[in-house]
């Protein structure tokens, strides 16, 4: 199929196209504010994979894409160096019209995201071990020198035999996920952001300790720990004032929680 392009300038791409030769596309499986996301074909190594193609928000400059560009590559490489058991191994890094593509594993398996949208709360016992598998994948990350910068429910993958693994590893930042002005750019989720970054500071390892806080809590509780408020200024109000509603569910995991909720990063 033709190649078309997307309202942010960027070249698209369909079902059956080769990336750099030898990833063929055979399904798209997700979108956002990154980008596309596609189940491929590695014909070469014949594997499955996932294909990511970040593009860059409409009514960015030339030079404004340029720079993203770069910096995506670079969060690229740094990610393909990290490996770990609870994380998306990324494979390579390849280009299509100008745009990175990252090429991961492919986990077949449904987010934490989709998992609590069925179910709603899930079990103690549950939480604390997808928890504890992607607690173990940071603390590796951040002795690499690598903070996630987006740590959610949509980024927590879980396959059939209940493993945990976080995705899009040092890359979120550099994609540019809420951008609230032409020239201001926050970086990560309003719903799950540390009080720091809504502030404006850069991310830190603690970052995403507070983060993976917030995505338990609102597997526990069933909503975010700044409420569930669809507007992301006011989430974004509330994180930048560090206004946490204390857990109602929690139980024994209350403190648990409230520590990494803390609102200062120290």
């Amino acid at each position: 199929m033709c190649s078309s392009k997307n309202v942010s300038g960027a070249v698209a791409i369909d079902t059956g196209q080769l990336i750099a030769g030898h990833y063929r596309l055979v399904e798209q499986i997700g979108s956002g504010a990154m980008g596309v996301v596609w189940r491929a074909i590695d014909v070469r190594l014949e594997r499955s994979v996932a294909v990511k193609q970040i593009l860059p928000q409409p009514g960015v400059s030339e030079a404004e894409r340029d720079n993203m560009r770069q910096r995506a590559m670079r969060e690229a490489k740094n990610a393909a160096r990290f490996q770990h058991p609870n994380a998306i191994v990324v494979f390579d890094i390849a280009e299509h019209g100008g745009d990175p593509c990252l090429v991961m594993e492919y986990l077949n398996g449904p987010s934490l995201s989709a998992i609590i949208s069925e179910e709603g709360t899930l079990p103690l016992g549950r939480v604390a071990k997808i928890g504890e598998q992607v607690a173990s994948a940071l603390v590796a990350a951040h002795r690499a020198g690598i903070v996630h910068r987006d740590v959610k429910p949509g980024n927590i993958l879980i396959d059939e035999s209940g493993t945990a693994k976080i995705t899009d590893f040092g890359i979120s930042r550099a994609a540019g996920d809420m951008t609230l002005t032409q020239t201001g750019l926050i970086g990560g989720t309003p719903a799950y952001l540390a009080p720091e970054l809504a502030r404006g500071s850069d991310p830190v390892p603690s970052s995403d300790v507070f983060a993976l806080g917030a995505t338990l809590y609102q597997a526990i509780e069933g909503q975010t720990p700044y409420g569930n408020s669809s507007n992301q200024l006011a989430l974004l109000y509330a994180a930048a004032n560090g206004q946490i509603n204390p857990p109602q569910q929690a139980g024994g995991a209350t403190a648990l929680l409230m520590s990494l909720l803390r609102t200062e990063p120290t």
